[in-house]
């Protein structure tokens, strides 16, 4: 039996597998791929980026302010140049997220699913879903951004490349220093699109911050391509990091 088989007959199971890491995130119908990592500083020199953490803020009671795409108002990770490209891609994606917990009958009777548990780990993008069961409402859709390694030109090389401190954090890191709220929304990769609890992050909580180690805030230099200009001349824009 393949996979696609597998996934129509027992979805739940899938996921469940998905979870523990036991299978590839690409055999999920309509997974969200993170994109490819940062290249090297001279061919970085010509297409731009990466990216720093953004912070665009959002009400978390009403979501009011929220707006969708690469360039929509919601806080955002480090990313590359092509894992902005690739977001380029999905008009209809928002904030990111983590399920917070499984709430439809399924998984109630199939306790055994990680997800049951409430900290299943599977982390993706609050959108809204563009055709099919629960148009135009809100969904969750899978993609593996969290515990991606962005490689040997991640946060952690430009951070030294530049003399940055306190340094770019990693997504995973990021994701922890974000304030966060949950709302509800459809499971986009499951056929029958069940109803899950989503945490997303509507806050990126600057450095500075008394529960976090004292610093300047990256997240003043907004969507500011770190390209290689910047980078030879130490980072001029941002001196007060230094």
């Amino acid at each position: 039996m393949d996979f696609n088989t597998l996934y129509e007959i027992n979805p739940d199971l899938v996921l469940d597998g998905i979870v523990k890491e036991d299978l590839d995130d690409s055999i999920i119908p309509g997974h969200i791929p993170v994109g490819p990592n940062q290249p090297n500083e001279i061919v970085t020199s010509f297409v731009g980026g990466p990216y720093l953490p953004d912070n665009s803020a959002f009400n978390p009671n009403t979501l009011s302010g929220v707006t969708f795409g690469a360039s929509g108002s919601y806080p955002k990770p480090f990313l590359s140049y092509g894992q902005r490209l690739t977001n380029a891609n999905y008009s209809y994606l928002g904030p990111y997220a983590k399920i917070k917990k499984f709430i439809d009958s399924t998984c109630e009777v199939n306790a055994g699913l990680s997800g049951c548990s409430g900290n299943p780990g599977i982390s993706g993008r609050l959108g809204i879903i563009p055709s099919g069961i629960g148009m135009a409402q809100y969904g969750f859709f899978y993609s593996p951004w969290i515990n991606h390694d962005d490689g040997y030109y991640g946060p952690a090389f430009w951070s030294e490349r530049s003399n940055l401190d306190p340094p770019i954090p990693t997504k995973s890191e990021w994701w922890d220093q974000c304030s966060k709220t949950t709302v509800l929304a459809r499971l986009y990769n499951h056929p029958l699109r069940p109803w899950v609890i989503v945490e997303i992050a509507y806050q990126y909580t600057n450095f500075d911050a008394d529960q976090y180690f004292k610093g300047p805030d990256a997240t003043s230099l907004g969507d500011a391509s770190l390209d290689m200009l910047v980078v030879m001349a130490g980072i001029a824009a941002a001196v007060r990091w230094l």
